[in-house]
């Protein structure tokens, strides 16, 4: 019995009206056709379907996306999953490419040299690697013509979406139906679909309160909020968070329309963004304090949405190694508990042992007192921290413009370019400005009554807590972190200076340690010296700290005597400090060489 040659059939249209109508119908139709008047086996096998709809063939997308089945066929092709001698049934030469001859003509000759038969049932051509010239002159003539069709039919469209561009610069006419998710045009202008507005809004509200997309994501899902797009953009009909990332990216929130021209294979910006052409949906105000607060976050992915947040995030490391110090949970209390945890002791890379969370928290608190942050409670503080995150993120966006316009500025050097740079420049000195004065009003008061300041701080709430770890990572805070088996200590620096300790000795309760004047200034004015420490020079530190006028009202808080601290380390420790002991002397003394001991 002589076996059928096999066919395969490709369909594709590049709109979605194309999907309502018949196309697909009809290119099918007519391949099974063709294939029962010629002894073709058809293959059905849902593996071997190729069918690119709503995909444009005028750049090769039907060929170059992953997603893409005409390129699935060419891997089938020269893989061998798909014989030399098999038939591709196409309604016309158009339906595989409509890119430049140059490009179509590679692809669709080694197509012919693998052995593939080519049939446009359109016109009953068959194409094969025995071809007539005549035939592949044929061939190149309908592929320049579908080009040049799309080519055409592009600029056509282009010209008019530019002019309608251009009225809506100069008159503000609406473009059409093509606008923001969370509007609607009723024929003559925009308006506001109140429910997902109210969702835009939320998304930027919660983002300000330190939640990130997958966060946000979750809630929307588990709460039912339903999604903007239509059911045959998004099957799922759930919230993802690229959702979320295209609402807090576009400016069309603040009520602007970006106008975009294509060029070179990619879409650009044309021109300044047109001010008033939609409703505004949210303030500048909230919409850059959303934008500092992503970039704040930037790769810390602080997602959980329970009161949980981790207030070491990003600011606990391994006093050993350097390494962060994650949180851990080994179980619930009284075995378990939650720990941080060295990510290199995990592996067995580092000697630094687990500290327990619920200690760790009390340090938090302390380090956040005697780093005078009243702005944490301050009434007015809210309204101030919004404010400087506002600048920070207007501050953000026009360092971004101004970074622009310079790379303009060094192609085409023009007076009204370097003006532009000027202002930009000027509006970054104000904002700056501002922003400082607005930082300086919060750290303008000193606190006091430390128990007061633990009242009324807020480290339950999950806002709390982010927000917390937020103005310590803001200061630039560090903490290095060790537990051995003569204590734990938290070293705190700001930058790559030493500020102060907390030794936490097994059994004991937590010791202060400052190494300036201006942290035992904090200890003093809080009534904290019974639990402070000092471990060089005690009188003259205590003499440089009471030195300032502010502290004549606390001299009281000062014990009449006070005796340097002695330490005992570790075996650990004193090996460390004596290995760095014997590297400065090599290095000092011994010109790098190794002296023995």
């Amino acid at each position: 019995m002589t076996t059928r040659p096999k066919a395969y059939s490709y369909v594709r249209f590049s709109t979605p009206e194309q999907a309502k109508g018949d196309s697909r119908r009809r290119q099918y139709k007519a391949a099974i056709e063709y294939a029962d008047r010629h002894d073709l086996e058809l293959v059905k096998d849902a593996n071997y379907a190729f069918l690119d709809a709503g995909v444009s063939a005028y750049r090769g997308n039907n060929v170059n996306r992953v997603s893409s089945s005409l390129g699935r066929f060419y891997e089938y092709v020269k893989e061998g999953k798909i014989e030399s001698g098999s038939y591709l049934l196409v309604e016309s030469l158009d339906r595989l490419s409509r890119e430049q001859v140059t490009e179509a003509l590679p692809r669709f000759l080694d197509l012919l040299n693998s052995g593939i038969i080519v049939v446009t049932f359109g016109d009953g051509t068959v194409y094969k690697k025995s071809a007539e010239p005549m035939q592949l002159v044929m061939s190149i003539f309908h592929m320049s013509r579908a080009h040049s069709e799309s080519s055409v039919k592009g600029q056509r469209v282009s010209d008019a979406w530019q002019q309608k561009q251009a009225l809506a610069r100069s008159e503000g006419v609406p473009l059409g139906a093509a606008c923001p998710q969370w509007l609607s045009f009723d024929g003559g202008a925009y308006k506001a679909i109140e429910d997902r507005v109210s969702v835009v809004k939320r998304v930027f509200d919660l983002t300000v309160q330190g939640y990130g997309q997958r966060a946000i994501v979750k809630m929307f899902n588990s709460e039912g909020v339903p999604v903007f797009g239509s059911e045959n953009r998004n099957k799922s009909g759930l919230w993802g968070s690229s959702s979320v990332a295209k609402i807090l990216g576009n400016r069309s929130v603040l009520g602007e329309y970006q106008p975009t021209v294509w060029t070179e294979g990619r879409r650009r910006t044309a021109g300044e963004p047109i001010k008033g052409f939609y409703p505004a949906v949210v303030d500048e105000e909230l919409y850059y304090a959303a934008l500092e607060g992503r970039s704040s976050r930037n790769v810390s992915k602080a997602t959980k949405t329970s009161s949980n947040f981790n207030v070491w995030a990003k600011v606990a490391q391994c006093a050993y190694c350097k390494s962060p110090m994650h949180l851990v949970n080994k179980g619930k209390p009284p075995k378990g508990s939650k720990y941080l945890r060295c990510s290199r002791s995990a592996k067995g890379a580092c000697i630094n042992r687990s500290i327990r969370l619920d200690q760790s928290e009390v340090v938090f608190k302390e380090v956040l007192a005697k780093l005078n942050l009243a702005s944490l409670i301050k009434d007015n503080a809210q309204v101030l921290r919004k404010r400087i995150v506002e600048l920070d993120g207007r501050l953000e966006s026009a360092k971004i413009k101004l970074l622009e316009v310079s790379e303009l500025l060094q192609s085409y050097p023009s007076k009204t370019l370097a003006q532009t740079a000027a202002n930009f420049e000027g509006e970054i000195a104000r904002l700056e400005s501002e922003r400082d004065e607005c930082k300086a009003t919060l750290a303008s008061e000193h606190i006091t009554d430390k128990n007061d300041f633990f009242r009324r701080l807020d480290l339950t709430s999950y806002e709390g807590r982010f927000l917390a770890n937020q103005q310590v990572q803001r200061l630039k805070v560090r903490v290095l972190l060790k537990h051995d088996e003569m204590r734990t200590q938290y070293s705190v620096y700001i930058g790559d200076l030493p500020k102060f300790f907390y030794m936490c000795e097994h059994g004991e309760e937590c010791l202060f340690v400052p190494i300036s004047a201006e942290l035992l200034r904090a200890s003093i004015r809080q009534g904290d010296m019974q639990l402070t420490k000092l471990l060089v020079k005690p009188d003259l530190l205590v003499q440089k700290a009471l030195s300032d006028d502010s502290m004549e009202k606390f001299k009281d808080n000062v014990p009449s005597s006070i005796d340097a601290h002695h330490l005992h380390f570790s075996a650990a420790d004193n090996e460390l400090a004596s290995e760095k002991l014997l590297s400065y002397f090599e290095k000092r003394f011994w010109g790098g060489a190794k002296k023995e001991s």
